[in-house]
């Protein structure tokens, strides 16, 4: 028996998978299978790491389960590599995929790029001020991960799938599941409710001890307000459910509290800082640079984990600031493409 899969309600399977990936190498999967697998069609929420070893254990379990791939729709949360990363290969052996349209709207965020990426990194990388011209070894740094595909653990081919949209609504085995938006951790994160049976497949969005990251730096996107708005509905209307996440274990009850509040104090405590920062600078400052301060940093990342710190705590430091200005406690002004930083 695969003690990766587990049935974690009736009907209801926790696929565990891992990849050799140094970022983040493991993911749970869920699975529920139609009442006749080989007639009715069965769901999979998320699939998985483009891995070699990742398709084996996915295949494994589809074989455990009587489930094939012609008669599988894929649900994906949102379209980071851990949990899309292997959508093509299924959608070409005969898989439906579902996601948000939400997650087309970028190419490239500090958590996945992909052929396409080139121009929005560009823009994103200006927003921080990263640029040729002001950082030309940061600008080198990122624009080389991407060309040379040294980062494969971000890097995600292109799948065709069908749009999902606030309220629809999903059927398979005994659950009746409706697509809920969660705005924060991307632009178009969402997952899957049933109320009345209390289920809630949250996604990147609560994680028992892990604070998710806001991964964007897109100008005016307001996604740490967002996420603070779907954290709230959860934490008020969810709170029956049982919240399976895509890492770590599931969370009811008041526990599901106790995690919210960590992630908004911990959010509050860096925006803080980040305030501090901005207010007692001697003049305007480009996100890199705060997030530098704000972090620790004081060299530019000699190692590739040094590296991928730098590209999580830029994000991080754009959506605090994003916030901040949504707040009117700071302000902002762009000069060529960089944006830069007063106080409000």
């Amino acid at each position: 028996m695969d003690e990766r899969l587990t049935e974690v309600l009736p009907g209801i399977y926790r696929l565990v998978l891992s990849s050799n990936y140094n970022n983040i190498n493991k993911i749970n999967i869920f699975i529920i299978p139609g009442k006749n697998p080989e007639r009715d069609r069965s769901l999979m929420v998320d699939v998985g790491f483009h891995d070699e070893d990742c398709m084996m254990q996915l295949n494994r379990a589809m074989k455990r389960l009587g489930i094939p791939y012609s008669r599988l729709d894929v649900f994906l949360t949102h379209k980071h590599q851990d949990h899309c990363g292997l959508a093509h290969t299924v959608e070409r052996m005969g898989a439906r995929i579902y996601m948000s349209p939400g997650e087309g709207r970028h190419h490239y965020d500090c958590l996945h790029y992909n052929e396409k990426s080139y121009q929005d990194q560009a823009s994103v990388l200006k927003y921080a001020g990263i640029t040729m011209d002001r950082t030309p070894k940061l600008w080198e740094m990122f624009t080389s991960a991407v060309k040379e595909d040294t980062l494969k653990e971000f890097s995600i081919s292109q799948f065709p799938y069908l749009p999902v949209h606030t309220r629809d609504s999903f059927r398979y085995g005994e659950y009746a599941l409706e697509a809920i938006p969660l705005k924060g951790h991307t632009f178009g994160q969402m997952g899957l409710v049933d109320k009345k049976s209390g289920v809630f497949f949250c996604a990147d969005q609560i994680i028992r001890g892990i604070v998710p990251i806001v991964a964007t730096s897109y100008k005016d996107e307001h996604l740490l307000r967002g996420y603070f708005k779907s954290l709230k509905n959860a934490k008020e209307n969810l709170k029956n459910c049982r919240f399976f996440p895509a890492h770590n274990e599931m969370l009811q009850g008041e526990e599901v509290g106790r995690v919210i509040d960590h992630i908004v104090f911990a959010y509050l405590e860096k925006i803080q800082i980040i305030r501090q920062l901005v207010q007692h600078g001697r003049s305007p400052m480009t996100v890199v640079q705060i997030a530098m301060l704000a972090y620790g940093m004081q060299e530019l990342p000699k190692t590739q984990e040094q590296f991928v710190f730098l590209k999580m705590i830029t994000s991080k430091t754009f959506s605090c600031l994003e916030y901040l200005l949504d707040e009117d406690f700071v302000s902002r002004e762009e000069r060529n493409g960089v944006l830069y930083w007063n106080a409000g």
